[in-house]
Order: C-alpha cells, then sequence, then structure tokens
C-alpha cells in the first residue's frame, strides 16, 4: 500500500510538472522527485509522457508553428540559443505553372524556427530584415539554422540562415517581442 501510494503521488507530481515546464530532462526529474533517473523513463511510459525529445519537437514543431510549410521538421533546439529545422519543399508551394517556391514558405520556416527557439507561446514579429539570395525549386531541401543573438527583457533577436545544397537561400535578423 505504502509503495503504490508513493507511485501515485510521483505520476501526479510527473504529470504536474511537465505540464507546467514540458522541457525537464528526465534527469532533473528524478532529482526533483528523490527518485532514479530510471524509475521515471518507467513512470513516463506508464503515463504515456513522451521523452524529452519528442516533447520539444512537438511543443516546437507542433504546438506553436503556424506552420504554413506542413511538413518541417525540428532536428535541434537549445531553448534560448539555436536551432535547425529541415523542410522538403514539393509542388504545392510554388507559384502556378513553375517550380519556384514562394517565398511566404521560406519565410514562414525562418519564423517558426525562431518562435520555437525562444519557447514563448505568442510572439509579434516587430521588425524582420530578409534577404532572399536566390529562388528555390520544387523539390529542394532546406535547412534552417537559427542562433539568439540578444535577450533583453522580453525581446529576442534572432538570426536564421536557410541553406539548400549548401548554399544559403535566405538570412534573415527577426526582433520578436513576447506577448501577455
Amino acid at each position: 500500500m505504502g509503495r503504490q501510494m508513493q507511485k501515485l503521488q510521483r505520476h501526479e507530481f510527473l504529470l504536474k510538472t511537465i505540464q507546467k515546464s514540458p522541457f525537464m530532462k528526465d534527469e532533473e526529474l528524478a532529482k526533483a522527485a528523490g527518485v532514479s533517473v530510471a524509475t521515471i523513463r518507467m513512470d513516463r511510459a506508464e503515463l504515456g509522457i513522451a521523452q524529452y525529445r519528442e516533447r520539444i519537437k512537438s511543443a516546437a514543431v507542433g504546438g506553436r508553428s503556424g506552420a504554413l510549410t506542413g511538413n518541417e521538421q525540428l532536428l535541434d533546439l537549445n531553448l534560448y540559443h539555436d536551432g535547425i529545422s529541415v523542410v522538403d519543399t514539393d509542388e504545392h508551394m510554388t507559384f502556378a505553372n513553375t517550380d519556384i517556391v514562394k517565398s511566404q514558405y521560406i519565410y514562414a520556416m525562418a519564423e517558426n524556427l525562431a518562435l520555437s527557439v525562444v519557447d514563448v507561446k505568442a510572439a509579434l514579429i516587430k521588425v524582420a530584415n530578409v534577404k532572399y539570395i536566390r529562388e528555390v525549386h520544387s523539390g529542394e531541401r532546406l535547412v534552417a539554422k537559427s542562433e539568439v543573438i540578444r535577450v533583453r527583457e522580453k525581446e529576442y533577436i534572432v538570426h536564421v540562415r536557410i541553406k539548400s545544397n549548401m548554399f544559403e537561400v535566405f538570412r534573415g535578423k527577426l526582433s520578436l517581442a513576447e506577448l501577455a
């Protein structure tokens, strides 16, 4: 009875803690709960709570993106520091009767990554200084890398560079203001 009660309390603790802070690692959760990392992993499995990397991906790509791209994949994310995402372009992103990808999809990729890396629920792009270096064609894989340059109160400056076949196609400096 005592062990079962501890387990139930731990499960409640895990659910509440991860709901508040979805980016806590298993090691941090184990320390906070006073149990081993293996125990936390078993508890997460029982409760159907995703691993750390999957929680980040879900929050960043699914939870916050306004994804015009639809097939964007977040590969790496270091909150408030940097991130990497990938998009495979296709014909639905192009201008009619061409294979040239519309700039709105490229910008959306940059904006989504910038919003993901600063981990805010809502933000407004105050200023965006962007440069499209060359056109992108349907079928090209785009790789975006972001870097947080400055954090000041509820404002962030994020640089985003997007490449295709190792050549830069877009770069931008986005100034974000956290809302609420």
